[in-house]
């Protein structure tokens, strides 16, 4: 039998996948690169901020919306309203958080990656436990890979099940393509429990059917006001 766990605050109405946003009304949530400005992190962390009720969707594409917040007005001119948001090679989730964080005038957003030389370096097998733990208490996790070659990429995980021992299913909405009718998600990841001192990238995205190395996330550290039963 299929069965995945969601977070908290995620629904289908009229076939969208919508969520309580900052109005405290269901509002639009999955943003496809072309809707907005900036590349696949800033895309993602929209997703996110609207998950976590920080923003409704129409405060990313209306500008006089931030006369009402000065979060929303913030968070306009950092990531849409100018040339920050837009980089070819994407910036790294602690960039993003830090950039955030700044907008929203305190610790908002925390990111951990692999690599080391930052304050919040973990190890491959701890940011995968990590992971499991923040969707286990119903959260989104915005998710950062590396590829063999090119850029990385960013995009936000919804829902997980365990596969077997060694596989975790995560069920992502990644901003480069459209979402299925009627689907909460449209690209699914499996982490590699088992580590490989030989080779980095064992985990796979099964839409683009490559091997990736899941190194980076980032969370919301606030608590949403609601708790929600059921994704439907």
């Amino acid at each position: 039998m299929f069965t995945a766990k969601f977070i908290k605050n995620i629904f289908l109405d009229k076939e969208c996948i919508k969520a309580i946003g900052r109005s405290s009304k269901l509002t639009r949530v999955f943003a496809e690169q072309g809707n907005l400005d900036g590349a696949c992190g800033i895309y993602s962390l929209m997703m996110m901020l609207i998950f976590h009720q920080f923003l409704d969707w129409e405060d990313l594409i209306d500008g006089e919306r931030a006369k009402d917040s000065e979060f929303v007005g913030r968070i306009q001119h950092e990531f849409l309203h100018s040339f920050n948001g837009i980089c070819s090679g994407g910036y790294k989730l602690q960039e993003i958080s830090d950039r955030a964080n700044k907008c929203f005038g305190g610790k908002m957003c925390v990111a951990y990656t692999t690599e080391p030389g930052t304050s919040n370096t973990v190890s491959r097998s701890i940011l995968q436990k990590m992971i499991r733990m923040y969707l286990d208490d119903k959260q989104p996790v915005m998710i950062g890979y590396s590829k063999p070659s090119g850029p990385g990429h960013a995009l936000v995980a919804v829902a997980y099940r365990r596969e077997a021992k060694n596989r975790l299913r995560l069920f992502c909405l990644d901003p480069s393509h459209g979402v299925p009718f009627m689907h909460l998600w449209n690209t699914v990841i499996d982490l590699d429990y088992l580590i490989s001192d030989e080779d980095d990238f064992t985990d796979i995205n099964y839409y683009a059917e490559k091997k990736i190395c899941v190194n980076s996330f980032l969370v919301i550290v606030d608590n949403l006001n609601a708790e929600w039963d059921c994704p439907f």
